[in-house]
């Protein structure tokens, strides 16, 4: 096991630069840059002294490998716009972005997984088509139509739960706040997810519930809710924790759009407003969060592989 995660880690390496490389190199290509609106207030001399303090007037390669070199040594850089250290920003964001999908991630894995174990018990009945149903609309509906659904049924219609934020504007900064603040956010980010969750769980069943064991389960007079979550389900993990494996990464990189609607204080919020104003290494700090996590993310997953199921081995 240890010699497999090492191999695995070496990969991560190319894999990491390549990603980071990437978004460095398509950031610089984009029109304008960060200086480019103080063109009406500041001479061209003025600019390009700060371009050179930047190191704006040299090679894209050349900028990217200055980079890389201080973040090898534990410095992400410093904000172009607000001058403050990129490693202070990031942190001061991430912990609401982790709230935020985390929570998603909990409600969409334990709502998807329940309906797509009933779709597959139930299947061809009423439910099994409703729940289809869910699952369908998961996948179709855009992210913001639904969080402007949202808001117009519960904040401006019903007026139930608050239109943004994390917490209230009175400065109550507790718990029952933060909840009734992350209803909304967090609830069209799970909806988002049930799709894929519901559809792997009922087709993973399905196939394990035609086993000969199941029968044989099934035929010793075993009761149902045992066969179905000891038997069925347990073994019809891996696909399932394949596809659950992918939706935390999207749930942390995909917050961009809910976040800027529902004003949720976190990295996409943050990742916006840096694209909007060039900002570079922030936006190569949060890239490099969110690159860690997709790769320490797929790690794990292939490590529970082995847990899931005895006959995979790693060498």
């Amino acid at each position: 096991m240890s010699k497999f995660i090492f191999k695995r880690l070496l990969v991560s390496i190319p894999t990491f630069i390549g990603i980071t490389l990437m978004v460095f190199v398509l950031s610089n290509l984009a029109p304008g840059g960060p200086l480019t609106g103080l063109s009406a207030t500041m001479s061209e001399e003025a600019i390009a002294q700060l371009e050179h303090e930047y190191g704006l007037d040299r090679p894209v390669l050349v900028q990217y490998a200055d980079w890389f070199s201080g973040l090898f040594h534990g410095d992400f850089g410093e904000s172009y716009k607000s001058g403050r250290p990129v490693f202070e920003m990031v942190g001061s964001r991430i912990g609401p972005t982790l709230i935020l999908s985390l929570t998603a991630f909990v409600l969409s894995v334990v709502i998807g997984i329940l309906l797509g174990i009933l779709s597959a018990v139930f299947q061809g009945g009423q439910g099994d088509k409703a729940i289809t149903a869910v699952a369908f609309i998961s996948q179709s509906v855009p992210g913001f139509f639904l969080c402007v659904l949202l808001l117009w049924l519960f904040s401006v219609t019903l007026g139930l739960l608050p239109t943004s934020g994390m917490y209230s504007v009175s400065g109550k900064k507790g718990l029952a706040d933060l909840a009734v603040h992350l209803v909304l956010p967090a609830g069209a980010m799970a909806f988002g997810q049930l799709g894929p969750i519901i559809r792997y769980t009922k087709s993973g069943m399905m196939e394990v519930m035609n086993e000969e064991y199941i029968k044989t389960a099934k035929a010793k007079g075993i009761g149902s809710f045992a066969v179905n979550i000891r038997h069925a389900f347990r073994n019809s993990l891996i696909p399932i924790v394949t596809v659950i494996g992918t939706r935390l990464p999207e749930l942390i990189g995909g917050s961009v759009i809910i976040e800027q609607i529902f004003g949720w204080p976190g990295l996409g919020t943050l990742m916006m407003t840096s694209v909007t104003s060039r900002d570079y290494p922030t936006i190569m700090g949060i890239t490099c969060i969110l690159a860690a996590a997709v790769l320490i993310v797929n790690l794990a997953v292939d490590i529970l592989y082995g847990f899931l199921d005895p006959r995979i081995s790693y060498k």
